[in-house]
């Protein structure tokens, strides 16, 4: 039972990371595309489709109807959004909260690309309809936008300004993957590690007295799969860099003090 004016938002459930976790929406929030949403829920998702970009600048007539098709979705930290081999049948938008996309290996697990609200994880494989080629899981607690892709290409096709620029955005996400991916192989441990964060800088971070912030809770064993090392590599690294104040280590967060130093400490050492 809800109270007045309130929208039930669906949680994730069962196991969270391993073999066969799968985030399930709750019945209450799930709703076929030809059923209309009840106007409290449609309200609520229209205001949170206004307040993202990618949204923004839909006509309010369009944004309506988009909203009336959506469904907003809680996901729990550590849960699974889908798994590697789950159709695509929803485009996810990050509302609030942050997720990482994970390719499992006998080797070890590699993250491929983190998501934050705003972005669209998934969108390829949802737009060339294709099942998921990774897993995407909760970095910490989330609400999600879903929609369905039948709803989504209707949406493509109403509003051409609108799918060149999720076309532009999906070409911009696949170089800066193949980009990743090539730098993996090749370069020295340190240099992916100061790439990494000084991507994150560039996406996420906000200028303190301290330095560059980029408030994102990374383990060492996450910042590892993510740059294709070995978590006692990483350790290393990050220890001294903390040590020499090159790249800090806080409570949720990371700060670079000077930009430039870290470029420039990325070029020397050997810790591969």
């Amino acid at each position: 039972m809800h109270p007045a004016g309130s929208v039930p938002v669906a949680r994730s459930g069962g196991p969270r990371s391993g073999a066969g976790f799968r985030a399930r929406a709750s019945s209450a929030a799930v709703t076929s595309p030809e059923t209309p949403r009840a106007k409290p829920h449609a309200d609520r998702a229209d205001a949170v489709l206004a307040a993202l970009p990618m949204f923004r600048q839909l006509p309010p007539a369009l944004r309506e109807r988009v909203a009336r098709m959506a469904t907003l979705q809680g996901v729990a930290e550590g849960d699974a959004v889908w798994q590697a081999g789950d159709p695509a049948d929803l485009l996810t938008v990050i509302v609030t909260g942050r997720v990482k996309v994970v390719r499992h290996a006998e080797q070890g697990d590699v993250i491929l690309e983190l998501f934050g609200p705003g972005d669209t994880p998934g969108a390829v494989a949802v737009y060339n309809q294709i099942p998921y080629p990774a897993t995407c899981i909760a970095m910490e607690p989330c609400q999600l936008l879903r929609l369905p892709r039948r709803d989504w290409f209707d949406l493509l096709e109403r509003d051409p300004a609108f799918a060149r620029a999720v076309l532009l955005a999906m070409t911009r996400l696949n170089m800066a993957l193949t980009r990743k991916l090539a730098a993996m192989h090749g370069t020295r441990v340190q240099t992916r590690i100061a790439s990494l964060f000084l991507s994150l800088g560039e996406r996420m971070g906000r200028t303190t007295p301290e330095g560059l912030e980029i408030p994102l809770a990374l383990s060492r064993q996450e910042i590892a799969e993510m740059v294709g090392t070995t978590v006692e590599t990483a350790i290393r690294v990050m220890s001294r860099w903390n040590r020499d104040r090159v790249l800090l280590t806080g409570q949720e967060r990371f700060v670079i003090p000077d930009r430039e130093r870290l470029k420039r400490e990325a070029q020397v050492g050997d810790d591969e």
